[in-house]
């Protein structure tokens, strides 16, 4: 059997034909719509496969990396991710809210993003539940014992050097609004 042939005995099911023309409503031939209807022809048997013409747009890449904020951010270059940005706000306002000036504390902020990273141990005062007072003048480490900054309760006030270094502290216990933005992410 030929390839002709073989076109020539494929048979057509009905709703793929052409339907009548219609003729126009109105008895006057003036208006009207006069035509046929047709679906669009499926691909032939021998064709197997994606029935899309070669010009198509190509199709989406994965759903899970098009909804992925995160999918270029860190490791993978040196952007935030999402949780990420999400503690650095936190601790912007904390340390804001301790006294700092808005650069100073971005620049903590961010240094913390570069600790977290690299998983270092150390931490701020700043980031601490126990300091208590506003500015420079007036900080205090309310764990002063356990972190051993001061040999009397009176002699507890902190210098700003102290306060916005990295250090490891037997006293330090972690901020809640730091613990939240953890936990939401």
């Amino acid at each position: 059997m030929t390839w002709l042939s073989r076109l020539k005995k494929i048979s057509t099911h009905a709703e793929t034909d052409a339907t009548k023309a219609t003729k126009p409503i109105n008895d006057d031939e003036t208006g009207g719509f006069v035509g046929f209807v047709a679906p669009i022809l499926a691909p032939m048997q021998k064709i197997k496969g994606d029935p899309a013409a070669a010009n198509d747009p190509a199709p989406p890449p994965d759903t899970v990396a098009i909804h992925d904020p995160d999918r270029w951010c860190w490791p993978h270059s040196t952007a935030m991710t999402g949780s990420e940005i999400d503690t650095f706000t936190a601790r912007l306002a904390r340390f804001t809210d301790k006294g700092l000036i808005q650069i100073d504390a971005e620049s903590l902020a961010d240094k913390l993003v570069q600790r977290d990273r690299d998983s270092d141990d150390r931490a701020l005062c700043l980031e601490c539940t126990h300091l208590t007072g506003y500015g420079v003048t007036s900080w205090r480490c309310g764990n002063w014992q356990a972190a051993k900054v001061a040999h009397r309760a009176r002699d507890n006030q902190l210098p700003a050097d102290l306060v916005q270094q990295l250090q490891r502290c037997d006293g330090f216990r972690e901020s809640v609004i730091k613990s939240q933005t953890k936990s939401i992410s």
